[in-house]
């Protein structure tokens, strides 16, 4: 309870909490040092009570990540103790046996990658690879945690893909099962939908498309339509935006991707417009009534209008790449409220 009093006051407190923000990262560290020492001794198998400790240490650490923000780098470096070892032991933290210590540690990296991203740049490759391996649904929330980490690590290797490029592949072929909904256990058992995972997996696929959108084409017809899925999903509107940004950027990088005389071109045309229509979703109406009730679907957000834009350009180019009847079907089929929708705002 200590340590998450400490961990919402840091947060709470911001750079407020300087006078005491060395002693209290400092003693999270110690704890994670002390009972991972402990740990390491026992004989039998480690629990989860066992490992609470670190847990809530770890946890301590995101709260402090959280307040302090670009700041937490040098709250790190002021310490003669850790500052040499803090990647490491983050890197000990995502590979750690026990799962509650693991999804702790991908909260943080993620957290990390987000505020103060220099400070995991010199452990980034090995905390990378253990992303990747955790992208596993056994353990739900560890995956959960593992790919937004994963997607924010993505959001701000934007402008250096190189840094990407040796995971590139191995992280898409880990989000493709989450965005279809196939992924399978250790027995062969397709696991099902995991709720927020598709989510962010949508954010993190988008975001990798961002870095660089060769990343995401080589089998972008296999998860087309799982992508839409996963965005049409995400609430978080900076997340969502670099979802669909992405999206263009793979679809214009690879148009053939969608083939006007696929058998499936209906469905994935459909799940593209209806993936746009989230964006138009009041926050108070989200009944049946809404597609064929009175209308009231809402504009395009202002702060996003450049996106807006795009995603006029590409549902008309997708318009003109299908042909008048093969649209004209599309159309035929849509609730009344989105055929106003796709006619006044995007003018099709």
């Amino acid at each position: 309870p200590l340590m998450e009093s400490l961990s919402s006051t840091a947060l709470t407190c911001g750079m407020n909490f300087q006078p005491w923000a060395l002693e209290t990262f400092e003693l999270a560290m110690t704890m994670i040092e002390s009972c991972t020492m402990i740990l390491a001794g026992a004989e039998d198998e480690i629990d989860d009570e066992e490992a609470d400790p670190i847990v809530c240490a770890a946890d301590l650490l995101d709260g402090l990540v959280e307040g302090f923000g670009e700041n937490f780098g040098a709250l790190v470096s002021s310490s003669t103790r850790f500052a040499e070892y803090f990647p490491t032991v983050l890197h000990m933290l995502t590979s750690h046996d026990v799962p509650g210590v693991r999804m702790s540690a991908f909260a943080l990296l993620g957290d990390l990658a987000r505020q103060c991203p220099t400070v995991i740049q010199t452990a980034l490759p090995m905390l990378l690879s253990e992303a990747i391996l955790c992208m596993e649904p056994m353990h739900e929330s560890v995956c959960n945690n593992a790919v937004w980490a994963v997607g924010e690590v993505c959001a701000k290797c934007v402008d250096n893909s190189g840094a990407l490029a040796p995971y590139a592949e191995a992280i898409l072929e880990k989000l493709i099962p989450l965005l279809m909904g196939n992924a399978v256990d250790d027995d062969g058992q397709i696991i099902g939908n995991v709720a927020g995972l598709s989510e962010n997996a949508a954010a993190a696929v988008g975001r990798l498309a961002k870095c660089n959108a060769e990343f995401v084409t080589k089998d972008l017809e296999r998860f087309l339509m799982g992508w839409c899925g996963g965005m049409a999903k995400i609430s978080d509107k900076t997340e969502r935006r670099d979802a669909f940004e992405g999206f263009i950027l793979a679809i214009r990088a690879k148009p053939q991707c969608i083939q006007p005389t696929a058998s499936d071109i209906g469905d994935t045309i459909t799940s593209i417009l209806f993936a746009v229509v989230t964006w138009h979703l009041p926050e108070d109406n989200l009944g049946p009534q809404l597609l064929s009730g009175p209308y009231s679907f809402t504009p395009f957000p202002q702060e996003y209008a450049e996106l807006g834009q795009a995603l006029i350009s590409l549902l008309h180019d997708l318009k003109s790449s299908v042909g008048n009847e093969k649209w004209n079907h599309i159309e035929g089929i849509m609730p009344v409220n989105v055929r106003k929708l796709m006619r006044e705002v995007y003018h099709l």
